[in-house]
């Protein structure tokens, strides 16, 4: 397992904190998406090409639902942000059981996390109708640092919360001996871009979310398999 520097885990702490600022509560820059995360956290930790494939997996998980009128589509970023650096601090290993045990754990994951998204624009709203309802007129910046605040402190302790989790399924996976195809080999161009194609497609199918995952990791192990 790599071993990462108190400023870097300070980094972490502060950018999970960002991301979920970016996705609720303003900026709305894309710099949560989750092949962005990864990426920017791959230079911060170092091992950027893993953390890179590991963020287009989840990119393209997150292909998988399209968000209609005020549906709260799935936390994706926290894919990206798990999955990023529990692959740069080595627990998630170059084979296919490993990374495809990572994604089913990271995607179950998501959705608690994205209940507490739920949960946060909730609070937003009791404080907008507690503001309505005093009538307190030129109120609403205060609101709107409010909800800053609270995105913050949602991304810092729901993110790493699940972050902790999967690096401890991870570690206790890691003690099972399958070893496969390696996974950092050239040949996985291939299964980007069939992953690539099957999220895009997927994300058309009228069924549960969580079937389409399924899908999509027994269609990505039959390629490794294949390869």
């Amino acid at each position: 397992m790599e071993e990462i520097s108190i400023g870097q885990i300070i980094f972490l702490i502060l950018f999970s904190g960002f991301i979920s600022i970016d996705r609720l509560a303003g900026l709305n820059i894309m710099i949560s998406r989750p092949i962005v995360v990864a990426g920017i956290i791959g230079m911060v930790l170092g091992g950027i090409y893993e953390a890179l494939l590991v963020g287009l997996i989840f990119e393209f998980i997150g292909m998988l639902e399209v968000p209609v009128g005020t549906t709260i589509a799935h936390d994706d970023s926290f894919g990206g942000y798990a999955g990023a650096v529990a692959v740069i601090l080595g627990f998630i290993k170059p084979d296919a059981v490993n990374i495809l045990a990572a994604i089913l754990i990271i995607s179950i994951l998501m959705y608690p996390v994205t209940l507490s998204d739920k949960g946060f624009r909730e609070i937003n709203r009791y404080f907008v109708k507690r503001s309505i309802a005093k009538n307190k007129t030129g109120n609403e910046n205060k609101l709107i640092g409010l909800g800053i605040f609270l995105a913050f402190i949602r991304g810092i302790i729901v993110y790493n919360t699940g972050l902790i989790i999967v690096l401890l399924l991870m570690n206790i996976i890691s003690t099972i001996e399958l070893d496969f195809t390696n996974l950092y080999e050239p040949v996985i161009a291939l299964t980007i871009i069939a992953t690539f194609m099957g999220g895009y497609l997927l994300r058309f199918l009228i069924i549960n979310r969580l079937y389409k995952v399924i899908l999509l990791g027994l269609g990505m192990a039959f390629g490794w398999w294949i390869i």
